[in-house]
């Protein structure tokens, strides 16, 4: 399995993720401990840099070197250079090698593709493990960022992580982080290990806003499957479908719809639009479209391929369907009729 760390290579090696992190974090660092049958583990503690994947495939040669078989990585880092993620990621795989994250850990970001590359994968109830999409040096979403996150959802498709959590991970800023819940993380093929923790959470907090965060121990909300539909076949309004669909946003999100905007001047037209991820997975998107006036002139519900780069949106108003292209500088086209 390819973790398609050449596609990711093209767009910048210098993209990185944003963590919201203090500015006091290290570069990660490397320990290698025994266990009590004789075996070794590897501890990663620290922000990701270039030069950690050689970094950890050093530390598994020197125990094998010795007779020692590494049998996991314990990882403790918010996150860093998406590339070398990646390629940790890949060095994880190859050594099919456990991961773990211990108890009051974190794994964000970049670390997160490291954890998902594991054998088999573990995590304390008091661990945390977030998800959020990539930006550039500055901390800022830039087309080249936007083209990275992508390649990112790629890799954690052919990890294996589920659809729901990589449209998660797509739809969040940078800027943002959304923890990993146990239910989350069990859906992953992940053994949960410790106690359960019940420790409250601020729906809208973030990395940035309380370091001090834990997962939630609560079922996640059931995800909507938006449906086309048509003034004659419709249940509700689309006041009352759009009211559902922004509280499930809300779920899916800390208790912040992922809202988004924009316009585009050829047309004399902007949107707005609330994203959400349906029941089989994939992201979907009510969109509405005004003109120069504010006057509502479409109203839609689009669909995304897991790539997130092809979209189907159909009209509620007359049930008709389009489909969607992004290009590399991520405007969408329209490419065909339904």
């Amino acid at each position: 399995m390819k973790l398609g760390i050449l596609s990711v290579g093209r767009i910048a090696s210098a993209i990185v993720i944003s963590c919201a992190i203090p500015s006091a974090a290290s570069a990660a660092t490397f320990k290698s401990v025994a266990t009590k049958d004789g075996k070794t583990i590897i501890l990663l503690n620290g922000e990701i840099v270039e030069g950690d994947s050689e970094a950890l495939k050093a530390a598994i040669k020197t125990a094998n070197d010795v007779g020692k078989l590494v049998s996991g990585i314990r990882l403790n880092s918010p996150g860093g250079n998406l590339l070398e993620g990646l390629k940790l990621a890949d060095a994880v795989r190859f050594a099919k090698v456990a991961t773990n994250v211990a108890g009051s850990a974190t794994c964000a970001s970049a670390c997160f593709l490291v954890y998902a590359a594991g054998a088999t994968k573990f995590a304390n109830y008091t661990a945390r493990v977030g998800i959020h999409g990539a930006s550039d040096k500055q901390g800022e979403e830039t087309v080249a960022s936007g083209a990275a996150t992508v390649s990112m959802a790629r890799a954690a498709k052919d990890l294996g992580v589920p659809p729901a959590i990589i449209g998660r991970m797509v739809v969040t800023p940078p800027n943002e982080m959304v923890w990993l819940s146990p239910q989350d993380l069990q859906s992953m093929g992940t053994t949960m290990i410790g106690k359960p923790s019940q420790t409250p959470v601020s729906p809208t907090a973030t990395a940035a806003t309380d370091p001090s965060i834990v997962p939630q121990q609560t079922q996640p909300a059931e995800p909507m499957q938006l449906q086309p539909q048509t003034k004659s076949t419709a249940k509700l309004s689309w006041s009352e479908f759009l009211d559902k669909v922004i509280k499930q946003s809300a779920d899916q999100n800390n208790g912040k719809p992922y809202y988004t905007r924009g316009c585009q001047p050829e047309f004399k037209t902007c949107y707005d639009a609330v994203t959400v991820v349906g029941s089989d997975g994939k992201l979907s998107m009510v969109k509405v479209t005004k003109n120069m006036n504010d006057k509502i002139i479409r109203r839609e519900v689009c669909s995304f391929n897991g790539s997130v780069d092809i979209r189907t949106c159909y009209d509620w108003d007359d049930g008709t369907a389009h489909r969607d292209m992004k290009d590399s500088g991520g405007n969408w086209y329209k490419i065909a009729d339904e």
